[in-house]
Order: C-alpha cells, then sequence, then structure tokens
C-alpha cells in the first residue's frame, strides 16, 4: 500500500538535510538562532527511521537478501562511488583542496597506489563531500538485512525492549568524530533503523496515537532542543573521536526521534491529498542528496556567501536553502534528461 504521507516525509527529510548542511556556513549567535539552528540539524535520523520504516513496509514481505542488495548496489553504492572518484579527482588533484588532508595525507602522495590508498580512504568514510558519510553506513545497515528481519519475527515487546537498550547506547557513543567512521555510525543509527521497522509493523496503532498530538510533541521538540543548549552550551549534532570515552549524553537523538513523530502527526493529516511540489522533492531527494554537498562546496570555494554578508545570518541562510534546492533540482533535471533511465546510476534518480 503506497503512503502519500511518507512522500511528503521524505521531501521533508531532504529539504532539513539541505538546511542543515547549509546552517554550518553561517554564524549562530543568539540563543534564539541556536535552537533554531538545533532544530534543522540532525535531519539524517529521518532518512535513517524512512529508511527502516520502507524495508519493512517494502520489502519485507518479498525478501530476497541478494536481490535487495544488488539494488542497493546498483542505485546507491554505484553513484557515491562515481561521484566519490569525480570528487578525488576534482578537490585533490585539480583543485589542491583535498578534504580532510591531515587525517589522510600524511606524506607526500607521488605514485599511483598512494592515489589508490588515497581514493579508497575517502570512498570508506565518505568524507570527500560533507553529506557522504551516509552512504558507506547505510550500506552496512543493508548488509545487516538478516538480522532486521529477525528482528521483525521478533514479538513486538522484545523489540521496543531492544529498540530502548540500543538507544540508551547510542546517547552515549554519539556519533564519530567528522563522521569519518562508518561502523561507529552504524552502531548509533541502528535504533533509529529499528524504530522505523517497529512503526511499519504498528502503522496503525502508531498512526492513531499520533492523531492530535501535534502541539504536544512540537513543543517537546523545542523543550529538548532548547535544555540541549542550556545543558551542555552546544547545538547541533553529538559528535566524539572514541566509542568508550564518556562525553555526556546525547540529546538530539531524542529531539529527532520527537520530530519524527511530530512530523509524521502533522503529516498524516495530508495522506488524502495531493502536494505536487513535496512529491517531486520526495523523488528527487537522493538526487538532491548527492548533488547538493557539491553547490555548497563550490559556493564556499567562490567566496559565494561572502555576497550575503550583508544580510543578517538568519536571513542569509533563508536566501541560501531554496537557492541550494533550486540549482540541485536543476542539475538533477539536466542529468535525467540526458541520460534518461540511467541517471540513476549516476544520481541516485
Amino acid at each position: 500500500m503506497h503512503l502519500n504521507s511518507f512522500d511528503y516525509f521524505r521531501g521533508l527529510a531532504i529539504l532539513f538535510i539541505v538546511a542543515g548542511h547549509s546552517c554550518a556556513y553561517w554564524a549562530m549567535e543568539s540563543v534564539y538562532a541556536k535552537v533554531f539552528a538545533n532544530l534543522i540539524t540532525g535531519g539524517t535520523t529521518f532518512f535513517v527511521f524512512i529508511s527502516g520504516f520502507f524495508f519493512h513496509h517494502v520489502f519485507y514481505p518479498k525478501f530476497q537478501y541478494r536481490q535487495f542488495i544488488l539494488k542497493k548496489v546498483k542505485y546507491v553504492l554505484l553513484p557515491y562511488t562515481l561521484l566519490s572518484l569525480t570528487g578525488v579527482a576534482c578537490f585533490v588533484f585539480y583543485l589542491d583542496r583535498p578534504p580532510y588532508a591531515e587525517f589522510f595525507i600524511t606524506d607526500q602522495t607521488n605514485s599511483w597506489y598512494q592515489y589508490i590508498w588515497l581514493y579508497v580512504q575517502y570512498w570508506w568514510t565518505g568524507s570527500i563531500l560533507d553529506a557522504y558519510w551516509y552512504i558507506p553506513f547505510i550500506m552496512i545497515i543493508f548488509v545487516l538485512s538478516p538480522l532486521f528481519i529477525k528482528q521483525i519475527q521478533l514479538p513486538i515487546k522484545v523489540q521496543v525492549a531492544l529498540f530502548i537498550f540500543l538507544l540508551c547506547i547510542s546517547t552515549l557513543v554519539h556519533r564519530p568524530s567528522h563522521n569519518l567512521s562508518p561502523i561507529h555510525s552504524a552502531i548509533y543509527f541502528i535504533p533509529v533503523y529499528m524504530l522505523g521497522i517497529i512503526c511499519s509493523i504498528e502503522k496503525v496503532r502508531v498512526f492513531q496515537f499520533l492523531e492530535g498530538k501535534s502541539v504536544i510533541l512540537g513543543l517537546s521538540v523545542v523543550l529538548l532542543s532548547v535544555a540541549q543548549i542550556l545543558i551542555y552550551n552546544r547545538y547541533g549534532n553529538f559528535h566524539k573521536e572514541t566509542l568508550f570515552s564518556y562525553e555526556g549524553i546525547d540529546m538530539i537523538i531524542f529531539q529527532k526521534i520527537l520530530m519524527c513523530f511530530f512530523l509524521l502527526s502533522v503529516i498524516q493529516k495530508f495522506e488524502n491529498k495531493d502536494i505536487p511540489f513535496l512529491k517531486y522533492i520526495a523523488s528527487a531527494s537522493f538526487a538532491i542528496y548527492f548533488i547538493h554537498p557539491w553547490i555548497l562546496y563550490f559556493f564556499d570555494y567562490l567566496s559565494v556567501f561572502e555576497r550575503f554578508n550583508f544580510l543578517p545570518g538568519a536571513l542569509s541562510f533563508v536566501v541560501t536553502v531554496p537557492l541550494v534546492i533550486a540549482i540541485s533540482l536543476a542539475i538533477a533535471a539536466i542529468f535525467k534528461l540526458a541520460l534518461a533511465s540511467k541517471s540513476r546510476f549516476v544520481i541516485g534518480w
């Protein structure tokens, strides 16, 4: 059964992700700005939740591991590999501006195998562009699919208990420093993926429970955002280098899970309504995901952001996000027009 509400959710999720990445280029100094930044960052949680939901809703009824992985390799890993290779060629060789050079380039690179090893490091960590870390991590999740099949077969109370236990672990391990460890990321996000599965299994009861709860859920999200800033004096995602060090309780994962339910409580009201813009954004979401970091990178490289300095920080941000979305969609449409169905192998759409 097709769910319009989850199309709209996916469209909103990619808008949050672009907004969160754009936010990094503007100073958020006031408490209000920090609360706002805290609300829009961490949109990856929405993608992970949606992915888990669709794993059960779409793939589980006729699940075949080999076909599932092959499909993900073709439409997720292959575009990522091609675009990462393009990124290395552009940023490392042509612009001589390698990201995270302090981690990956410890000596002069002057032989072909050193270049191959450099690419392998960028490919494994997804660090050639800020958003690309998601692909290595989510591919690990896909490889672990048999474990999630086992989860689905457990009694629902056991699934919920397991989710709560793993969520407690996530609040302690945080996300990896600079998102450079896909295994660390997988440990952090597994309970969110599991929650998406649980919500698909119990979708009727979940949607019934969410009816009329939008206000209280929205207020809870804002209060958690404020609490994080007051307690830790920081906004955005929690990151740390090692799994086993203690650096406080990750609060944003709770906020983002509550925001998943808040958005669902709002979106479900539009299940039977047609919203073409959000549907189009949702259909192109993966292409926007792959393309928008390039736009942000070159905006920064070409000092485009400095042209907005005459505007207040918040207003500059409001200008940046629609502009990045529009350019990403235009480039995606050009690829789709030029390559037709083969564009899925290049930009995922």
